[in-house]
């Protein structure tokens, strides 16, 4: 009997309709972003909340008001006129709390129950939601979160400038997915000056959705973001007690004439025994003549200061030697070639393998427009320094000495001394010293600038050559002379060098060879020079992975 009951139960179940269980979900997420001229954004987000056939009293929503730049600093975001409305605009109840560095809020009535579709309409605004670069100021923006635990059906987010201007004057770019991931499965468009945003796949729990807009500087003011817990001012606050109570004397009196003395007794360069001549038909040479210097150390040497012009220098010598070729595929758009250099026994010193590997490092052929040699670019000028030192050129890496002297200069100013810091920016930067033979081989060295740079005809025969012109090019460019040298060779019949291809089909002459190098090589300074922000943050379009974007805002769920 019990047994027949049991079937019949299971028969029932079996064949009676099913009521569906209804899982919460987030049906869409629309967040609207107004860029205010003053800085602030504006921000909106219209939450439709599904319970599905759950009685809840509301949802959970946290915001991160502190954000952490690429090298571990943390910001605070002022958050400002936080509301939360229906759709009928009329505000829900909540409760604030603030802690761990995120706005939490519990939205609802413990006293009334919801089920259903609800809409949450959060609005606030932000202070210090803009990252300023040096080329262009930007906003950077989660607009959704990594905190949310539930799926996202739908997402979108429209930006707003505060003003219309030309499509080809921004940059664009989104990012879905968890935090650090760069996958950009969302689309954009824009139109009278609002650019929106939209997903192309619902988002998982645990995904962002975040949206980069690059726009021209200027457009609104700037508001960084507060520092939080910066030990810096108590540290000089410390330093000024100090310096005040024990050594004002010093740092006010003593120091800055100390200074100046000191380097009118061993910052002043000693006088060469062979002085700088008219013209000089070839290079510095090392101790001992055991080669001549390349363009690179003879930049060093000549201004103290390892450099772009160096660098670029270096390159144009390795092409003219053979380790590389530059090649002008379209107009602008230039390409580095790798090759096997063409002098037997022709070795590369340890800054130009630096260079040289740091180039090719991915393939035998690279875009400059996508060269990304930032870290080697700094290691080769170091080794640049590094060079002149054991030359025996200088005793001390001249880069160190004024980076001692611009760090006092620096609390200098911001203590109100002013004697000092004028002594030190002045005196104390010009205290790197060459050696009696670094002072020689420059001389040597601007004395053959201004062979290059002569006029004189008596000097003209001797460049008559394409060897020669080839041979100096890299000298001139470091001294930066390279369109006067070219001139002394524009009615020459030169042939197109082995080592550079050009876009242009017209006659082929000195001029247009330098002006072209030049272009080259202004696209490789541009890629070889980091972009950073003021504060410290990184831009969206590196990648989106490391510190710089803010916002973050999620739905924890209900209650």
């Amino acid at each position: 009997m019990k047994k027949l009951l049991f079937i019949i139960i299971l028969l029932t179940l079996f064949f009676s309709p099913v009521t569906r269980l209804h899982a919460e979900e987030i049906a869409s997420y629309d967040v609207d972003i107004s860029i205010q001229r003053d800085g602030k954004i504006a921000v909106s987000e219209n939450i439709l909340y599904d319970f599905g056939t759950l009685e809840k009293h509301g949802i959970f929503w946290s915001f991160p008001y502190i954000k952490t730049n690429s090298e571990g600093k943390r910001f605070t975001l002022d958050v400002q006129g936080l509301t939360v409305l229906d759709e009928k605009n009329t505000p829900y109840r909540f409760a604030r709390t603030t802690g761990d560095g995120q706005i939490k809020l519990q939205i609802g009535d413990p006293n009334v129950y919801v089920s259903g579709k609800r809409l949450y309409a959060i609005k606030y605004e932000i202070l210090g939601g803009i990252t300023y670069f040096s080329d262009h100021d930007e906003l950077f923006w989660n607009a959704i979160g990594t905190g949310g635990i539930l799926p996202i059906q739908s997402a979108g987010v429209n930006v707003h400038l505060p003003e219309s201007m030309d499509e080809s004057s921004l940059q664009f770019t989104c990012y879905i997915g968890k935090e650090g991931e760069t996958v950009s499965d969302c689309t954009y468009t824009y139109k009278n000056g609002v650019t929106t945003f939209v997903s192309g796949r619902s988002l998982a729990p645990g995904e962002r959705f975040a949206v980069v807009l690059g726009f021209p500087k200027n457009m609104v003011a700037v508001l960084e973001p507060k520092p939080v817990n910066t030990w810096l001012p108590d540290l000089i606050a410390v330093i000024v007690f100090i310096f005040f109570t024990v050594g004002m004397i010093f740092w006010y009196l003593i120091l800055p004439i100390w200074i100046v003395i000191h380097w009118l007794k061993v910052g002043r360069d000693p006088k060469p025994s062979m002085g700088v001549a008219s013209a000089w038909f070839d290079v510095p040479k090392t101790e001992k003549k055991h080669r001549p210097l390349t363009p690179g150390e003879t930049g060093t040497l000549v201004d103290e200061t390892a450099d772009m012009r160096d660098i670029t220098a270096t390159i144009v010598d390795l092409a003219r030697r053979g380790f590389l070729k530059i090649i002008e595929k379209k107009k602008g758009d230039f390409y580095l070639e790798k090759r096997n250099g063409s002098q037997k026994g022709d070795m590369l010193e340890r800054f130009e393998k630096t260079l040289y590997d740091g180039i090719f490092s991915g393939s035998d052929l690279l875009r400059i427009k996508d060269a990304d040699i930032i870290s080697s670019v700094s290691k080769t000028k170091t080794q640049l320094y590094e060079a002149v030192v054991a030359e025996k050129f200088f005793l001390t890496d001249p880069e160190s000495i004024r980076t001692k002297y611009t760090i006092i200069g620096a609390i200098a100013v911001f203590t109100m001394n002013f004697p000092l810091a004028l002594s030190a920016f002045i005196f104390g930067r010009a205290m790197p010293r060459k050696t009696s033979l670094g002072a020689q081989c420059a001389a040597v060295a601007q004395s053959l600038k201004n062979f290059i740079t002569s006029q004189d005809r008596q000097y003209r025969y001797q460049a008559n050559n394409q060897i020669f012109f080839e041979k100096f090019l890299p000298y001139a460019i470091v001294f930066g002379v390279e369109k006067i040298w070219a001139e002394r060779f524009k009615d020459i019949g030169l042939k197109k060098p082995d080592w550079y291809d050009g876009y242009s089909m017209r006659t082929f002459n000195s001029i247009y060879l330098v002006n072209s190098l030049s272009s080259s090589m202004h696209s490789f300074t541009s890629s070889a020079t980091p972009t950073s922000s003021s504060s410290g943050f990184s831009s969206g379009f590196s990648g989106g992975g490391g510190g710089g974007g803010g916002g973050g805002s999620s739905v924890g769920g209900s209650w």
